[in-house]
């Protein structure tokens, strides 16, 4: 009895051996890598950081960031070109908001920058003690800081009132106007704080100097000096900024904000130590 049933169960195993296969002798089951996604071409990235490149702020360490390559090309779908800066400014009256982005871009690439040595607004130092001539040079510059503060705030004004035509513009135009708003704010509010850095120097309000110190150098602060106005004026800054990296996620306009975020638009004197020999 035992040896047929034994016989059977053999046989049996056999069959379901033979059944499943060799699993030995079996190659694994292919699988193929997941597909990756398709990226931007760094030729259309380029072309959004030169339309809306801009100077960096005097006085603020230059970012050393580079931008988030690579971008998305699902995500940058939403932002395309939709004509040239040269086809717009041909039927200017078609594209009024896009119009006022670039001429206020353009604006301030060429504006003159406060404390830069070869320019109209040079003063970034100030020699103890100071002097009648000091106040004289304080004082001429001054007018040209008026000019400029004028010009940018007749820029916001334009640009804040073509709000009105914002939702009716393509993505990517949407975004060169908040970021270009954001831009002509910070850049208002560092000249306002140049303006008031200028004049501590006329109604001798410099910080105490300590012993041995040449005098004074502006550099950049976190902290304004100006009036309640102009902090709201970085206040709306600052927000622009933010909303837009939020709403542009993924994209250089998010990199962009982020970046300038990073730049303190105030101003406040530090003393020029004497180098020791």
């Amino acid at each position: 009895m035992r040896q047929p049933l034994l016989t059977s169960l053999v046989l049996l195993l056999s069959v379901a051996v033979a059944i499943a296969g060799d699993t030995r002798n079996v190659p694994p089951e292919r699988v193929d890598p997941p597909e990756l996604p398709r990226l931007a071409r760094i030729v259309e990235i380029k072309a959004i950081l030169d339309e809306v490149a801009l100077p960096p702020l005097p006085f603020v360490p230059a970012a050393t960031s580079a931008p988030h390559f690579p971008f998305l090309a699902e995500r940058m779908k939403h932002y395309g070109m939709d004509g040239t800066v040269e086809d717009i400014l041909k039927t200017p009256e078609k594209y009024p908001l896009r119009v006022a982005v670039i001429r206020s871009l353009d604006m301030l690439r060429k504006a003159p920058v406060p404390g830069n040595a070869k320019g109209v607004i040079p003063i970034s130092q100030i020699n103890a003690p100071i002097n009648d001539k000091t106040r004289r040079e304080v004082s001429k510059t001054q007018d040209f800081v008026a000019l400029l503060v004028a010009e940018l705030e007749l820029q916001v004004e334009l640009l804040v009132d073509l709000g009105r035509l914002r939702a009716d513009e393509p993505r990517r135009w949407q975004a060169h106007y908040d970021y270009t708003l954001a831009q002509l704010r910070r850049r208002l509010v560092l000249v306002h704080e140049y303006n008031k850095a200028l004049s501590d120097v006329r109604t001798d309000s410099m910080p105490d100097l300590p012993e041995g110190a040449l005098g004074w150098k502006l550099v950049s602060a976190e902290k304004l000096h100006s009036r309640l106005d102009v902090k709201k004026i970085l206040e709306q800054s600052t927000d622009g900024f933010r909303t837009l990296a939020t709403d542009c996620k993924g994209t250089p306009w998010e990199y962009l904000a982020n970046r300038a975020l990073l730049s303190h638009p105030g101003l406040t004197w530090e003393p020029i130590l004497k180098r020791a020999d």
